[in-house]
């Protein structure tokens, strides 16, 4: 196949070994080609403006931008770009609000041998790809929401996690704090943060605390001098 035919395709993956591993992955098919490389949110809209790739491979965990914001930007920017989320995240909020950004699919790390090459020819004819896990994730909600168990009106639900860092962030934890207490990475903490941040539609830390207090999430009293 000529070049020009090729897929042309930005890896965006804060982890080298991952990010190394995909585009060996990639350049061993004969349509396709890897033309550039994002650490972060950030580099990766820049790179996305000035490349123009056919499709771009997002991690959702990457530091400066995560990948939920910089798909946003992305879509907004240069709609013809697509973009392909590929992550370890098997989560259907994340999913449910990936798909708003307008990402074309939805790839788990866990099946990418499986799924990524699938996923780009699938996406590149414009057509939507998921991993099967999320596919069913996607299909169970569409199934409650037909039958009325989710209302227009319904509270945003917070994961059991998201709701452990909310109020360990509520009563003053920093995210490094927060990391050490969940036994998680910062990097994880704020992307959680964030998330939360979304889908409660609040802009400061003064807002979030006066959420968790009017919910009874945490008391008064529990609360550091942190605002």
């Amino acid at each position: 196949m000529k070049k020009d035919n090729r897929i042309k395709i930005l890896v965006a993956d804060d982890h080298n070994l991952v990010r190394q591993g995909i585009v060996a992955l990639l350049n061993v098919e004969s349509d396709m080609e890897v033309i550039g490389e994002a650490s972060d949110g950030i580099e990766a809209v820049r790179l996305a403006k000035k490349l123009n790739p056919d499709i771009v491979i997002m991690d959702l965990s990457m530091p400066n931008l995560n990948g939920l914001e910089a798909t946003h930007q992305i879509k907004r920017d240069t709609s013809n770009v697509k973009v392909l989320i590929l992550t370890q995240h098997e989560n259907e909020e994340y999913v449910m609000q990936i798909i708003k950004a307008g990402a074309s699919g939805y790839v788990l790390k866990t099946s990418v041998s499986d799924d990524l090459i699938k996923a780009i020819k699938e996406i590149q004819k414009g057509e939507k790809f998921f991993s099967p896990s999320i596919s069913r994730m996607i299909l169970d909600d569409y199934i409650k929401r037909t039958q009325g168990l989710h209302t227009e009106n319904k509270a945003p639900e917070l994961t059991h996690r998201e709701k452990e860092v909310l109020q360990l962030i509520a009563e003053g934890s920093t995210n490094q704090e927060v990391a050490g207490k969940l036994f998680i990475s910062v990097r994880t903490v704020e992307f959680h943060r964030a998330n939360i941040m979304h889908k409660l539609q609040l802009n400061d830390l003064a807002s979030l605390i006066k959420y968790t207090i009017q919910k009874g999430i945490v008391q008064i009293n529990s609360i550091k001098e942190n605002i």
